[in-house]
Order: structure tokens, then C-alpha cells, then sequence
């Protein structure tokens, strides 16, 4: 990455930078707007109500090694067989989808979103149901928390009906196998480690901002669509 890429994830992050594809690929549900958490930052909000269990993704990005990666800010690390760790890097607004705009929520009891691997690849999933007016939060927390672990549990359970399914079976090999997903603990603001967690950054690391901030979770004044 070139120094002015390395300065634009210091600078304050505006609309009008969003790249066209990231705007087009939004879900209705949700909107961009100045996030409360992070005021260097583009948040998304819900303008409808989401529902619990409500997934999206994945998580897009370079694909590179984590001695590739500048900043560590707008990345997650996924453990591939053949390759080793490797880092999923939106530090690129080119290179992402929306999901990049999702902040950190600043304790787990904030947090309206968790974390999942499945397949090599990191999704989103609502812990609970989300209010227009609400920023969409993710936090780290592992499968000790038992609303979480229900859920990573709901999604086995579904993967191993999909695969058992007439259709499944007629198939040659299947994707999914019982340790293809894992809840990530977040090790550091942007990154993932199934075998390596470490305690949450201090509010003082300056890659961590979304800790540096009161976290207010009053949307910014706007006219939300019913």
C-alpha cells in the first residue's frame, strides 16, 4: 500500500468517497451516514426494521498476507489450509462492499451484529433485532456468550441439513464440512484469529478509534424510511 492509501484510512471518511458499487451492492434496509461511534467514519444505519438471525456478506477484499497489510483497520484474517493466515483487506474502498462501513461497537452489550466464518469467508449476523435509526455494530465476542453460541450452532445445524438435502447428496463433494465454521475472535480492530486471540486493544492504540470516541448510538438527524 502507498502512503496517501495509508493516509486516506486516517482521514475523515466522507459520503461522497463511497465508490458507486458499494452504494448499489446497500441492502434496502440500510443506508450510509456518518457513524456515531467513530466520527472519522462512514457507519451504516437501518432504515427498516431487521429482523434477528438476518446474515449478510461475505466480507469483501484483497486477498493478502499479513506482512502485505499496512493498517489492520478494515481487514479480518482467515486460516486457509493451503495458504496459511491470510488477510481479507478493504483498507481499499475499491477492493470492499458495504460491510467496511461497519464499526465497532464499543462493549459486547452494544454490539447488534457477530462475526462468523463460513467457507474461508466472514459474514455479519444480527445477534437481535435492529430499529430503523440503529448503526449496525459488530463486536468480537467468542462462542462463552450463549446467544452467540445458539446461533453458530442454528447455522451448523442448517449446513448439515443443506448437506444431507436429495440435491446435496447427489453432488460430488460438499463445500461445507463440520469445522468450516468457526466464530473469529476479533485479536486487534480489523483482524481475526481462530488460534490466537488476544485481549481487546486499548483506546489508546491509534488504530483502535472507534474506541477513542463516546459511543452515542443516536442516529445522526435524518428522515427515516417506514
Amino acid at each position: 500500500m502507498n502512503q496517501s492509501a495509508a493516509e486516506s484510512v486516517a482521514a475523515t471518511e466522507t459520503l461522497e468517497e463511497v465508490p458507486e458499487h458499494v452504494l448499489r451492492g446497500l441492502p434496502e434496509e440500510v443506508r450510509l451516514l456518518p457513524s456515531a461511534v467513530d466520527k472519522t467514519r462512514i457507519g451504516v444505519w437501518a432504515t427498516k426494521p431487521i429482523l434477528k438471525g438476518k446474515k449478510f456478506g461475505p466480507f469483501l477484499g484483497d486477498k493478502k498476507k499479513r506482512s502485505q497489510v499496512k493498517s489492520n483497520v478494515y481487514m479480518w484474517e482467515v486460516y486457509y489450509p493451503n495458504l496459511g493466515w491470510m488477510c481479507i483487506d478493504a483498507t481499499d474502498p475499491e477492493k470492499g462492499n458495504w460491510l467496511r462501513y461497519v464499526n465497532w461497537a464499543c462493549s459486547g452489550e452494544e454490539q447488534n451484529l457477530f462475526p462468523l466464518e463460513i467457507n474461508r469467508a466472514i459474514y455479519y449476523k444480527t445477534l437481535k433485532p435492529i430499529a430503523p435509526g440503529e448503526e449496525l455494530l459488530v463486536w468480537y465476542n467468542g462462542e462463552d456468550n450463549p446467544e452467540i453460541a445458539a446461533a453458530i450452532e442454528e447455522e451448523r445445524a442448517s449446513a448439515r441439513s443443506k448437506r444431507s438435502s436429495p440435491k446435496s447428496r447427489k453432488a460430488t463433494a460438499s463445500a461445507w464440512h463440520p469445522g468450516a465454521l468457526h466464530l473469529q475472535l476479533r485479536t486487534s480492530p480489523g483482524s481475526v484469529g481462530r488460534s490466537r486471540p488476544q485481549p481487546p486493544p486499548s483506546s489508546r492504540d491509534p488504530s483502535s478509534k472507534s474506541r477513542c470516541f463516546a459511543c452515542s448510538l443516536t442516529a445522526p438527524e435524518v428522515t427515516w424510511n417506514q
